[in-house]
């Protein structure tokens, strides 16, 4: 069996020796090198070649972002971001990150996302960051809900309670029952997985119609779309079409 060579990249001892303690229990991984700066990364990188890197944001030197400018683009490796800041996570999925691991975090939430970057690189599919542009093969699951990979676990969301979606140039936000789940999947892709209740409004927003409470008209054949849970999102000219039996 080939090991899937890995690199862990803190500047935290302490860190670095829990990822090892953590990755020594898998018999498939190997730790090919500890790097403590983002300098000494991109060295490290480019010159073993690793099929996963665990990779902290905040560093001396370079930061990790910085670090993924700066490898070569050829061998770009699979990525789960390592950090105690959860401001970066939005940053983190930009660059396709496979995870974002917020310290402290247990060992069940490191399994997790260890299994999908395993499965990522064992399979072929996205054995690296630019294979994340794929689509998403998951289809509707025939008991009336949707199926999302978030956070390094599988979600079953009720359509019922789907209220819309947001689309950002890499990944969407789904707003269901109150939680907010970030997902790796266009927001054209994801309409076709939906329901006829859904319908796309604008560029960037999918609403549930049967959750909607009101339109209000503004400038330019422009509406505000108004939906139970409160939030109000804009419906543009382009789109006002899928509405025009309500309006």
């Amino acid at each position: 069996m080939n090991k899937i060579r890995t690199i862990i990249i803190d500047d935290e001892i302490d860190a670095c020796e829990g990822l090892q303690l953590l990755l020594s229990d898998q018999k498939d991984m190997q730790v090919v090198s500890v790097c403590r700066n983002g300098r000494e990364a991109v060295a490290a990188i480019n010159r073993l070649k690793p099929e996963l890197i665990f990779l902290d944001i905040q560093m001396p030197g370079l930061n990790g972002f910085e670090v993924l400018e700066n490898i070569d683009s050829a061998f770009l490796p699979a990525v789960i971001f390592v950090t105690a800041y959860d401001e970066y996570a939005l940053n983190a999925f930009e660059v396709h990150a496979l995870d974002y691991l917020q310290k402290p975090f247990t060992d069940d939430r490191f399994l997790l996302a260890l299994d999908y970057a395993r499965e990522r690189i064992r399979t072929g599919t996205d054995d690296s960051i630019k294979s994340l542009l794929e689509p998403s093969s998951f289809k509707p699951t025939p008991e009336g809900k949707l199926k999302l990979k978030a956070s390094g676990k599988i979600h079953f969301i009720d359509y019922e309670d789907l209220s819309r979606i947001e689309g950002f140039d890499y990944y969407i936000k789904v707003h269901a029952g109150g939680n907010v789940y970030l997902v790796r999947e266009s927001i054209k892709n994801i309409i076709q997985r939906l329901p006829q209740q859904f319908v796309r409004i604008h560029k960037s927003n999918v609403i549930n119609l049967d959750q909607l409470v009101s339109l209000e008209p503004l400038s330019r054949g422009n509406y505000q779309v108004t939906l139970s849970t409160g939030d109000e999102v804009m419906m543009s000219k382009t789109y006002r079409d899928q509405l025009k039996d309500l309006l």
